[in-house]
């Protein structure tokens, strides 16, 4: 494929899913950078960029703008923008495929201890201790999400399912927004072990943990799972734990 081809096959995916999420798109009166949504002014962007890819031996294909990937979870969009001072350029963003909304839960047994799971994450190598959390399905809402998270990664249905709030993990890089819910479990289903589902997303432990232990785990920075911290921080705020 030659590079109009390709630029024009990523620009049509990038029309199409401004179409259809205009609000990814939105540029705010007053917001300093600003997408540019104009052909010639999306062209002159690429152009510049490729040179300079060139110039370094770097893929020029990396320089166009539009969608550059898309899977079912996550679309790698790169826009053509225009920086303070009139200077044009270029953004990487990730934003999630659905237009459902992801949910992070805290689950929280009838004693006060709150569950926790041991879950290998690939983008930075390392374990971490989490709550379960995951991207929406087309047309969910926070909460449709939440549950079936808690379903799949615990295997145990929620019997109260408490709002807490919401939060943007990397407001930098995604377009996404995720959010909080707390959730007292069916106990009887409750089960120290990861469920089938979760032991093939690379979660390999289930732990109910009380207040205190907990307290040290934050102290000791044990825990650092962005998601957790924030639904812990709201649970306070709002004397639910």
């Amino acid at each position: 494929m030659d590079d109009t081809a390709r630029r024009a096959q990523k620009l049509t995916a990038y029309q199409k899913l401004a179409a259809e999420r205009p609000a990814l798109f939105v540029n705010p009166d007053g917001a300093p950078i600003r997408i540019l949504l104009d052909a010639e002014a999306q062209q002159e962007v690429a152009d510049i960029a490729a040179a300079d890819a060139r110039a370094r031996g770097l893929p020029v294909e990396f320089c166009d703008i539009g969608v550059q990937y898309q899977d079912r979870y996550v679309t790698v969009v790169r826009d053509a923008v225009r920086f303070p001072g009139g200077v044009t350029g270029a953004y990487f963003r990730v934003c999630a495929t659905s237009d459902g909304v992801g949910a992070a839960v805290l689950p929280l047994l009838d004693d006060g201890r709150i569950v926790l799971l041991r879950h290998f994450r690939h983008a930075d190598r390392q374990w971490h201790w989490e709550m379960p959390r995951g991207f929406g399905e087309p047309g969910d809402d926070g909460a449709a999400t939440a549950r079936r998270e808690v379903e799949e990664e615990l295997g145990c249905p929620v019997r109260e399912l408490i709002a807490l709030g919401a939060m943007e993990a990397d407001t930098g890089m995604a377009a996404s927004r995720t959010d909080l819910y707390l959730a007292r479990l069916e106990e009887e289903h409750f089960r120290l072990a990861p469920s089938p589902d979760a032991r093939s997303e690379g979660i390999t432990e289930v732990r109910a943990v009380p207040p205190e232990e907990l307290e040290r785990m934050l102290l000791d920075g044990a825990l650092t799972d962005s998601f957790t911290l924030s639904a812990l921080a709201f649970a306070q705020a709002r004397r639910l734990l």
